[in-house]
């Protein structure tokens, strides 16, 4: 049963909620209830025409099964128009506005333990965005809030998606914020145009990244504008809008509140005036405004006041990492004796989960039921009657093995640093190399790119499949070792030495680790990025190592031309098995051009040119030492 209204807010601003009961909830009974706040609507109108052969869960397949399944178990759910967006009042100086939509949550979740329906216990889970307001929702400390479940989300605004390593992602701000824009006018057929045409581009078959294929050529009509506007229109015969609260049957409310909506910030017109993470833009809304205040990193002590779990997939975006870094940051505030029950799972799926890429497999629709996961967790915190079976904190899925395992930790226990170094003719050895003075000399290709089967291309759309196909060729430094003779579980972050000197102090590097099958085609498990200006730092490295960067501008790395240093790159967190007979790659670029604002040399600078002190470099990969050895 579900009915809509609005909330009035402490400052008079209206809010539009959707409240989920369970079906026949005889009277006097309570229940818990679980909060989902976005700004992507929460939920679509499909317009009468078009309900025959859709609902609301074909526009929304992460969140609709989960509705589903909990108010089916007795669970209330609430979706929640976040202040500046959908059919609720306001504007948005920034994602996740501490006097704004942080504070709603508070409210809203006061006016559900009002209800006669609730037992006074509430959870918190969505996916992206949603899963942001969920941290927030938890930093607000309401004794009501007991659980939450921040699922494929940001830990770090900065690091996590809109400057991984310090590079801006600029594709995806711009694309974002286009995509939000198109919301706040309540056009919902342009943003979800947007998120399939990056399906397009990222469907089941490689070929559409391959030049000269018809494939290739029909997914690159998808990008013209005409295409887009003629796929609008055919959504829009489908789609239209956001719905308005039970109250105003003929919308002329939700009309007040979309025009509400005009002067909302554009997160990527403040992007693109950051270099570190304590700049403040120009056009900045807010004094003292910098990504930080809208950080859920710098909440950590307040989110850990509640059970968290953090669930991240190996190929969305830095948000694996996101999960890694937020679990390590929960499970460490606060002492020990307070500490909430939080957990870590960590999959082989992209943004959303809905597809597994384990590269040891065909990629396939994601057959993990995530909606009981959720269930087994908020069970165990709002349902006070129910027993729940002990497991460890930590589970993650090993690919190239296809098994899941875990651990009291993460990194998990038995994992060590093991160091690979940088030999003659571009090998990658684990005998250190005997001689000194050796230099790789590299000529950067600014052009060089990944494609649009990426990680990053996830965030946009769960539909891409994650293959590396379309990846460039060119313009790579690569290192590459002998076949394995024996199987190496790769578990954690790899982090790359890197010393070198470059013709460009202030540039990019981005590196690759890839998996070598005997058939020869290598499959990207992992990456990472890193602006040089930022000054990085290289701890643990005897057991886990791990790197250490602020991206403060007090903190700038200040190089002139040709000026040797060395850099830490940690790449993207991963567990995978290299099997026997397989190959470990690295590879190197000064560029993605798919992905990344690399900065702009001097004048006239052309080429950038680096110098690769291989004796002072190496790649530490984070290897289960026990399994390794036959243990």
């Amino acid at each position: 049963m579900r009915t809509s209204r609005y909330l009035i807010m402490r400052d008079g601003v209206r809010i539009a909620i959707d409240v989920c009961l369970p079906r026949g909830l005889p009277p006097g009974a309570r229940v818990p209830a679980i909060v989902r706040q976005t700004r992507y609507f929460r939920r679509f109108l499909v317009r009468k025409r078009a309900r025959a052969f859709m609902s609301e869960a074909t526009f929304d397949p992460m969140n609709a099964p989960m509705r589903a399944l909990f108010t089916s178990r007795g669970y209330a759910w609430v979706d929640v128009d976040a202040r500046g967006s959908g059919a609720s009042f306001g504007e948005r100086p920034c994602p996740w506005y501490l006097e704004g939509e942080v504070k709603d949550g508070a409210e809203i979740v006061d006016y559900i333990v009002s209800q006669p329906w609730s037992n006074g216990r509430v959870g918190s889970t969505g996916v992206s965005y949603d899963g942001t307001t969920a941290d927030f929702l938890a930093s607000t400390r309401h004794p009501a809030v007991r659980a939450i479940a921040p699922r494929f989300a940001l830990f770090d605004v900065f690091a996590d998606v809109a400057f991984p390593g310090g590079l801006h992602q600029a594709w995806f701000t711009e694309t974002w914020e286009r995509a939000n824009a198109a919301l706040d006018r309540n056009s919902p057929a342009d943003f979800i145009g947007t998120t399939l045409s990056f399906g397009v581009h990222g469907a089941p078959s490689p070929r559409v990244a391959r030049e000269g294929t018809l494939a290739h050529a029909l997914a690159k009509l998808a990008d013209r504008e005409i295409a887009q506007t003629a796929f609008g229109k055919v959504l829009g015969w489908a789609v239209g809008g956001v719905p308005p609260v039970d109250d105003d049957r003929g919308g002329e409310i939700l009309a007040s509140a979309v025009a509400s909506h005009g002067k909302n910030y554009s997160v990527h017109d403040g992007a693109v005036h950051m270099t570190f993470r304590d700049d403040s833009p120009p056009n900045a809304p807010i004094p003292g405004f910098t990504s930080e205040i809208f950080s859920p990193a710098n909440y950590a002590d307040a989110i850990g006041s509640a059970a968290v779990l953090s669930y991240g997939g190996w190929w969305d975006s830095g948000y694996a990492n996101a999960a890694v870094k937020r679990f390590g940051a929960v499970t460490a505030s606060g002492p020990a004796s307070t500490r909430a029950d939080h957990r870590l799972l960590l999959g082989p799926w992209v943004h959303g989960g809905t597809l597994d890429m384990d590269p040891d497999t065909a990629a396939h629709p994601a057959a993990f039921d995530h909606a009981a996961e959720l269930l087994r967790f908020f069970d165990r915190h709002l349902e006070p009657t129910v027993e729940a079976a002990h497991v460890e904190p930590v589970r993650y899925y090993l690919m190239g093995a296809g098994e899941w395992r875990s651990s009291t930790r993460w990194p998990p226990e038995g994992v060590r640093s093991l160091p690979w170094y940088l030999g003659r003719g571009r090998t990658l050895t684990r005998a250190r190399p005997p001689e000194r003075d050796a230099v790789d000399v590299h000529e950067v290709d600014p052009t060089t790119r990944t494609g649009l089967r990426s990680r990053w291309r996830t965030l946009v759309s769960p539909f891409v499949h994650v293959d590396g196909a379309g990846r460039s060729a060119r313009g790579l430094l690569v290192y590459e070792s002998d076949p394995l003779d024996e199987d190496l579980d790769v578990v954690g972050h790899p982090v790359l030495v890197l010393a070198v000197s470059s013709s460009v102090p202030d540039g990019a590097i981005l590196a690759y680790l890839d998996d070598v099958p005997p058939s020869g085609s290598p499959r990207l498990v992992s990456e990472g990025a890193l602006r040089t200006i930022h000054r990085t730092r290289l701890a643990d490295e005897e057991t886990v190592a791990r790197v250490e960067m602020t991206f403060l501008r007090k903190d700038a790395l200040a190089l002139g031309a040709h000026e040797p240093a060395v850099h830490a790159v940690e790449l993207l967190p991963l567990a995978m098995r290299f099997r026997r007979g397989h190959r470990v790659r690295l590879s190197l670029a000064g560029a993605d051009v798919d992905h990344f604002a690399t900065p702009a040399g001097p004048s006239g600078q052309v080429p950038t040119v680096w110098r690769v002190d291989r004796a002072g470099s190496r790649l530490l990969l984070p290897v289960h030492v026990a399994r390794a050895s036959g243990a």
